[in-house]
């Protein structure tokens, strides 16, 4: 399949733990997600590709963007960025929720709402799709290392936590060695 990157989305497999699952055992794929960019890095990235704004003009922009998603999304009001998708708030209940209106009354908003997430869709139009598929289309897949669990450890706070090994995929080009 043709793709419009050269960069690789590297995959990399686990299986499925949950031994009350039909499909126990099932390699799953999730992304090796190498890094997480901040603002900062984000704006030297975009100032790399050759942009006429400089970068406190783009911070200072990306600053008000983000004060003004905040406050629309704080008042209710979806935001669309065409080309990107739609932010858009939910409420999440507390547990048990309501029994009725009279409880709900009593309650108030603040005692039946545990907390508002920050969601986000992908914008799907025809121009601009970004959903899931498409998407896909954008990436250059390669499978690179399988996740397996290797012991256990304790935590400072003495939590007992899963550890977990990599183990290189050889790639069937004859490739056996995943770039680091």
């Amino acid at each position: 399949m043709a793709t419009t990157q050269s960069i690789e989305m590297r995959i990399n497999l686990r299986a499925n733990t949950n031994r009350k699952s039909d499909y126990f055992g099932k390699l799953y794929p999730f992304i090796d997600r190498l890094s997480t960019l901040d603002t900062r890095g984000f704006i030297n990235h975009v100032v790399e590709h050759g942009t006429m704004f400089d970068r406190p003009t783009i911070e200072g922009v990306m600053t008000t963007v983000r004060n003004c998603l905040v406050e629309l999304l704080a008042e209710g009001v979806a935001v669309k960025f065409t080309g990107i998708g739609t932010f858009y708030p939910s409420a999440e209940s507390e547990k048990g929720g309501a029994d009725n209106l009279d409880d709900a009354r009593h309650k108030g908003a603040d005692g039946i709402v545990s907390g508002i997430h920050v969601r986000y869709l992908p914008d799907g139009t025809k121009l601009d799709d970004i959903t899931s598929k498409t998407m896909k289309q954008k990436c250059t897949l390669r499978l690179h290392q399988l996740q397996e669990e290797d012991g256990t450890y304790t935590t400072p706070a003495g939590e007992t936590k899963k550890r977990y090994k990599f183990i290189p995929i050889n790639q069937p080009d004859g490739d056996d060695e995943p770039e680091p």
